[in-house]
């Protein structure tokens, strides 16, 4: 990049896309309506590998046939559980880990997963990783979402926009690139600017086609002046 900060970019990006809508985001659109970490947790367990369309298909009828909560899930029919999330796709195997995951909260923290949220990031993100489905990125959109802590998930837009504007390298491990992106963008709302990305990776900086002509930081960008335009 010659000489564009994280604010920059991020300034840029917020004021390109004001129409960002909250249902755009189901883990951020689950927490403004509940404000409950599970459901954030069950979100983004069910929207991985799919759409947030999708997913809000599973996580509406889920709620209205099982309910979600640790203590529903944890006495749930699997089979019953997976026929409800069958829109979000890997639905047997989703449906099994979010009823090991609720039956582990409630014989843990008595189904409250804010005593795991309130602990230290570390201690906290290590915990929610030792549940099963969940991952770096799993635990760190439930840790931002949730408490704000100074997570930067990487999904496969932001990997891919960090790459193209040099921030890291298309390879890079999820904690690299997690690490890069929360010292680029150290003097910006971290949550907004995950939103900002993902946004940019679906509307403008596509995986085949990208749309560089109409890109508000393409002279940041080394991909755009390595195409020659």
């Amino acid at each position: 990049m010659d000489n564009c900060s994280g604010a920059e970019i991020f300034n840029k990006l917020n004021s390109y896309y004001s129409d960002i809508k909250p249902q755009e985001f189901v883990a951020y659109d689950v927490w403004l309506k509940t404000h409950d970490p599970f459901k954030v947790l069950v979100a983004t367990i069910l929207s991985q590998n799919t759409t947030d369309r999708s997913t809000y298909k599973s996580y509406v009828t889920l709620e209205k046939r099982v309910g979600i909560s640790a203590e529903s899930l944890s006495i749930a029919d699997s089979q019953v559980v997976s026929e409800c999330i069958r829109f979000s796709g890997l639905n047997k195997s989703k449906a099994s880990r979010l009823i090991e995951i609720s039956r582990i909260l409630i014989s843990t923290y008595n189904g409250n997963l804010w005593c795991v949220l309130n602990k230290p990031l570390d201690e906290a993100k290590k915990i929610l990783m030792s549940l099963p489905g969940v991952g770096c990125k799993t635990a760190d959109v439930v840790l931002l979402t949730c408490r704000n802590y100074l997570t930067f998930p990487v999904d496969t837009h932001i990997r891919r926009i960090a790459a193209r504007l040099g921030v890291s390298k298309e390879k890079d491990p999820y904690e690299e690139v997690s690490s890069k992106l929360k010292l680029f963008f150290k003097d910006c709302d971290f949550l907004r600017a995950h939103h900002l990305l993902i946004t940019h990776g679906r509307r403008t900086c596509k995986s085949n086609k990208p749309l560089c002509s109409m890109c508000p930081i393409n002279y940041c960008c080394e991909f755009y002046k390595r195409r020659g335009n």
